[in-house]
């Protein structure tokens, strides 16, 4: 079936389906547009110099069972722009249960990746996948209160068949907040099975990171809007089975981020063992890396926000450069 037939058949669907619930004591519409332009201008090794140029658009319905449970269905419409026979158009699903109150997230089904993982450092998840891949598909789990926020996670990448091995990764990421000072963690398994074809002669590869940082929120002790700084450990480690042992890498990681009105400043250190992650932004592959970001917000306003960021990629072999504009429309309405 083509994209644009896929697209409307989802769509009457949608909309067939706000007739048949009669149990749902609301029914409303969310909309979230996204578009990217990210001109990656990569020097170093095991980096890819490419320019991400699109828009992803996300319609989705949900249907309120009461005031704490929903159900969501509608998709992701990405395209990147120049299309033609080798280019993108790609269409994801989005069908999920979500269970939420004040404390608890429970999601399990095809679910936006942006409002629950956005937040994750790029060394335990490229920002790449937040363009190729914007669902989360499995479960995600939250558990947050005024000084704590912890979540699990799992994504199925890959089912098991004939031709393609099993995939999946489980992730946690929380932060506790005491006064204004704070710990942050994160930590990414990744698991990489083999195929259903015995005679295939693959071996199972584990790989994962950790994350722990102290950080402390200045904001309200300076003169600028926001001020954190933090700084921790990053242990790595990565096992092919039948092929060697497990391997270690441990790093020290350090970030800064200040703001003030439209603008802003970010600076991550990394100082250790070069880490091997496939998941993991690929700069994180040597022992020295330094990433500088300095951004602009020229127009912010309720849900909507324009953002442009130049980055600037410090590597022993090469320096790159990156130039970013974003802009992000978020709403929803009620519609019964």
């Amino acid at each position: 079936m083509k994209q644009s037939t896929r697209v409307i058949a989802i769509l009457l669907f949608l909309c067939c389906s706000i007739s048949s619930v009669s149990n749902a004591q609301q029914i409303g519409l969310e909309v979230d547009f996204f578009g990217y332009a990210d001109n990656r201008e990569y020097k170093s090794i095991y980096t890819e110099d490419k320019t991400f140029f699109g828009a992803i658009l996300s319609p989705k319905l949900y249907f309120a069972l009461d005031s704490n449970h929903r159900v969501y269905g509608g998709l992701h419409y990405n395209q990147d722009f120049g299309i033609h026979s080798e280019n993108k158009e790609h269409i994801s699903p989005i069908a999920y249960y979500n269970y939420k109150n004040k404390n608890i997230d429970f999601a399990l089904g095809l679910m936006p990746r942006h409002e629950r993982l956005a937040d994750v450092p790029r060394i335990v998840l490229a920002d790449t996948f937040m363009y190729d891949r914007p669902n989360i598909e499995g479960m995600y789990f939250a558990f947050q209160n005024r000084y704590i926020k912890q979540a699990i996670y799992i994504d199925w990448l890959s089912k098991q068949s004939y031709q393609h091995r099993e995939r999946f990764v489980v992730g946690l990421s929380g932060k506790y907040t005491f006064g204004n000072f704070y710990i942050a963690d994160d930590a990414l398994l990744y698991h990489n099975a083999k195929t259903s074809n015995e005679e295939l002669d693959d071996n199972i590869q584990d790989n994962g990171i950790a994350l722990l940082r102290v950080g402390a929120d200045l904001s309200r002790k300076t003169f600028l809007d926001s001020l954190t700084i933090d700084a921790g450990m990053a242990i790595g480690f990565d096992r092919v089975r039948n092929e060697y042992d497990l391997r270690v890498a441990r790093g020290f990681i350090s970030n800064i981020y200040l703001g003030y009105k439209q603008f802003f400043l970010g600076n991550t250190l990394y100082l250790g063992d070069a880490q091997n992650l496939p998941n993991g932004d690929s700069f994180y592959h040597r022992d020295t890396y330094n990433r500088l970001d300095l951004g602009w917000t020229p127009f912010k306003k309720g849900n909507l926000e324009g953002k442009f960021i130049a980055s600037f990629h410090f590597a022993p072999d090469q320096v790159s450069n990156q130039q970013a504009f974003t802009l992000r429309y978020r709403f929803g309405k009620a519609l019964f």
